[in-house]
């Protein structure tokens, strides 16, 4: 009898086990798919927007349908051509043309109140303008990303907008231990003066991506010994002991009680990264090509491009003659880098000025038959 009874309420406890179970399954959602979801014609999208004038602008959108209540990341993207195919941040770090700019602020509620200044600023980012080429007024279509984590990525229509933008000032950026170099050695009596490496475009600043890098052409000595430092001063310095070397100039670097000290005399062109763990140090050959119109509009680092190279440290980069009379342009050509990224100038005052992590310089015209003089180690040059 009491094996019957136990029997009974065994089957009793698997029915109810399984019915529980059954229970719970019919209760889990099933997760939907949306390709889309709608984001709302702003009322002020009939008007064009003076983005200096006005506080915020406010957007609304739909929640994409996952079959239930779902926590969603949304961003705001912002293109020129409505085409949203290479945001300005994968361009940066592959090359190529961006189209949009997303927004680094994620909302998670169905609504944003952005500020004009952010957006004035993220058009102005994705269009780099400059303070003297904001356009008088500029079309922007605006979508918006939902990201649903691990699961989906969808985006939704784009409504269109008129502005009048305006220019932002950049604010000043701190000096992070990643975002200045510079160079002493026993040349300059350990720190009279630190002499400043120019950084590669794109890679410091609010814009940086990927590792700060940096360079300069200079001449060294035989048996000269060299550090590297963040900030003009000792402290976070590095030489030797823990950097990667590459030497294609033949400068054969030793090491000289931490310090770097160079095998054979002559002018080198100093590659640096420094991300204030991993840092190299390449010698590359000291290259300098003209770029553009003035060498017949050949916009490729060519050895019919090259200026010539001095055998001293007060010696002379000359270029070839110029064959138009047109804005004058010239890089050194980095691995891995556009030639623009390390272009420079010499300035209408006879100074090397140097792109760096700023925008173009002001640009300078030359006449056909003259050339380029390049002093280095003056930081001074000449059209003659």
């Amino acid at each position: 009898m009491k094996t019957i009874i136990k029997t009974v309420l065994l089957l009793l406890g698997s029915i109810s086990f399984m019915t529980a179970c059954s229970d719970d399954r019919d209760g889990n959602p099933t997760i939907l798919h949306p390709t889309t979801f709608t984001l709302e014609t702003p009322s002020y999208a009939s008007s064009t927007i003076t983005l200096s004038t006005t506080d915020s602008l406010a957007f609304s959108w739909q929640q994409p349908d996952f079959g239930y209540p779902a926590k969603v990341n949304y961003q705001i993207q912002l293109s020129f051509t409505n085409k949203f195919a290479t945001s300005l941040k994968e361009a940066a770090t592959n090359g190529g043309t961006a189209d949009y700019n997303e927004l680094a602020t994620v909302y998670f509620a169905k609504n944003a109140q952005l500020e004009a200044k952010d957006f004035a600023q993220a058009l102005q980012d994705l269009g780099g303008w400059t303070k003297d080429k904001v356009p008088a007024k500029q079309k922007v279509y605006v979508r918006i990303k939902a990201g649903y984590p691990n699961v989906d990525t969808l985006y939704s229509n784009s409504v269109e907008l008129n502005v009048v933008p305006y220019f932002i000032e950049p604010a000043p950026q701190p000096a992070l231990p990643d975002s200045t170099l510079y160079f002493t050695g026993s040349k300059y009596s350990w720190g009279t003066p630190w002499n400043k490496l120019v950084p590669v475009h794109g890679t410091i600043g609010y814009k940086g991506t990927g590792t700060p890098t940096f360079w300069t052409m200079v001449y060294l000595d035989a048996a000269e010994e060299i550090k590297f430092a963040p900030l003009p001063k000792w402290g976070n310095d590095f030489g030797y002991k823990g950097v990667t070397f590459t030497d294609h100039a033949g400068a054969n670097p030793t090491d000289k009680d931490g310090n770097i000290k160079i095998g054979k005399a002559g002018w080198y062109l100093v590659v640096v990264t420094n991300d204030g763990e991993k840092r190299t140090v390449s010698f590359e050959k000291p290259e300098v090509y003209l770029q553009g119109a003035t060498n017949g509009g050949d916009w490729n680092c060519k050895a019919e491009n090259r200026f010539t190279i001095p055998t001293t440290a007060d010696g002379e980069f000359v270029s070839p003659a110029f064959i138009a009379a047109d804005e004058v342009r010239m890089c050194v050509k980095l691995d891995g880098f556009d030639w623009w990224r390390t272009e420079f100038i010499v300035d209408k005052d006879g100074n090397i000025v140097y792109r760096g992590s700023g925008d173009d310089q002001a640009r300078v015209k030359v006449k056909v038959g003259q050339r380029c003089h390049l002093n280095f180690s003056t930081g001074k040059g000449s059209y003659k």
